[in-house]
């Protein structure tokens, strides 16, 4: 390894360090596939009343617009971010924000602007997983470089990435963490839990215009692709594991694509070589190492926050009760450490298996060598117990699905 290489992982460790803070905050990130009102048919970007024409609409409420070869692709404003997904799918990112009540809040208020302009588009928002009325390959790609440039890379791998990229649609909630330590330990955590809360929030009905056989759909399109940038991290469920070992695993993967002003759109496709390769011979700015940071999408990642990333788009009761079950766990020492107690011997290879066993059995299936409901049990019970009682109430609407063993699309 070459004294840059060495110097832009120490750059990603020291990034990762300035991330630690005392703080218990909360990010929250919701994409919204959007529908036809008239025929349930997908809404593209390009077609007079679509996606651009949401932005446009929406953009006077933003203080920055952002654009990409003179396409709209996002707006930004104190705390809270909009931006589009690969087909055309809407996120919202709010925060960092302290309590669920505050999250909820810049929520509705961003939907109080959408919802006008939907209407009069005739468009909706369902807030599932999946989309419902095409299949990806049919979608509509965003004329946007990155995406191009993700689609053949991507594509040419599996058809299951095409999927991820243009028809699904997530909830990702986001937790502080003070030092290294506790850093390792949510994201080792998260992992390990990320089939018990992808059941949780299991909200795929329609897959590729067929009806689901079996259950969390959206976790069959991950496994389905590459494990090289997604699933569960390399080595990352030893506890010995650290920034300086995952800075190593950012920097071997391919690039997919990296910043450059010459090449059209502002990307080259780089589908050979990786990050390491790339900027051999130079330091990465930060806005590089951000990039870096952006183009792996395992169960859970860091950044200079932990993203959980399992949980199907669903409807905001449901939401804002992950987004209390998430925070209960994350921000209680006595929850994480029983957690890891409880979890110690579970591998890479039983995250996958509990995965495979909730997508074919769902609540009946066997999962770490116990009942899936004993874990769905367990992680209501201990947020129940380390919530506040404001938080407790947003709670309720899972905690109800958890006893009657329903998914939520079932509950629909």
């Amino acid at each position: 390894m070459t004294g840059i290489q060495i110097a832009n992982r120490e750059s990603l460790v020291e990034y990762f360090m300035a991330g630690c803070k005392p703080t218990r905050m909360l990010g929250f990130e919701l994409e919204h596939i959007l529908l036809h009102t008239e025929d349930d048919s997908p809404v593209t970007y390009t077609e007079a009343g679509g996606v651009h024409d949401v932005l446009e609409r929406l953009a006077p409420n933003y203080r920055e617009t952002t654009f990409d070869d003179g396409h709209i692709v996002g707006l930004s404003r104190c705390r809270e971010a909009i931006t589009i997904e690969p087909a055309g799918q809407l996120e919202i990112s709010a925060g960092p924000y302290e309590t669920v009540a505050e999250t909820e809040k810049a929520y509705l208020s961003f939907r109080s602007l959408l919802d006008p302009i939907l209407d009069e588009f005739g468009i909706y928002a369902p807030l599932v997983g999946y989309n419902p009325s095409a299949k990806a390959g049919d979608l509509q790609l965003v004329p946007k470089r990155r995406y191009e440039c993700m689609t053949e890379f991507l594509g040419a791998q599996s058809y299951s990435a095409l999927c991820m990229m243009r028809a699904t649609a997530s909830l990702q909630i986001s937790v502080d963490y003070r030092d290294e330590e506790d850093a390792m330990r949510k994201l080792r955590i998260a992992q390990k839990l990320t089939p018990i809360l992808a059941l949780i929030c299991d909200n795929v009905a329609i897959f590729e215009e067929q009806p689901v056989q079996g259950f969390l759909a959206r976790t069959g399109v991950w496994l389905g692709m590459w494990q090289d940038r997604v699933g569960t991290i390399p080595g990352s469920l030893d506890p010995v594991y650290g920034f300086a070992e995952y800075a190593d695993y950012i920097m071997t993967r391919q690039a997919i694509l990296s910043p450059d002003a010459n090449e059209a759109g502002g990307w080259r496709y780089e589908p050979e070589r990786t990050f390491d390769e790339i900027y051999a011979d130079r330091t990465m700015s930060q806005s590089e190492l951000e990039h870096a940071l952006s183009m792996v999408w395992p169960d859970a990642r860091c950044k200079n926050f932990i993203e959980i990333r399992p949980a199907d788009a669903i409807q905001p009761v449901y939401a804002f009760a992950y987004t209390a079950l998430v925070k209960a766990l994350f921000y209680s020492n006595e929850a994480l450490h029983a957690l890891d107690e409880e979890l110690a011997f579970v591998g890479e290879a039983d995250v996958v298996a509990a995965k495979r066993a909730l997508m074919r059995d769902g609540y009946t299936a066997e999962v770490y060598k116990k009942p899936a409901t004993f874990w769905t049990d367990l992680l209501m019970e201990q947020a129940m117990q380390y919530a506040s009682s404001e938080d407790q109430a947003y709670l309720q609407p899972l905690a109800s699905l958890v006893e009657k063993r329903r998914t939520i699309w079932q509950n629909a």
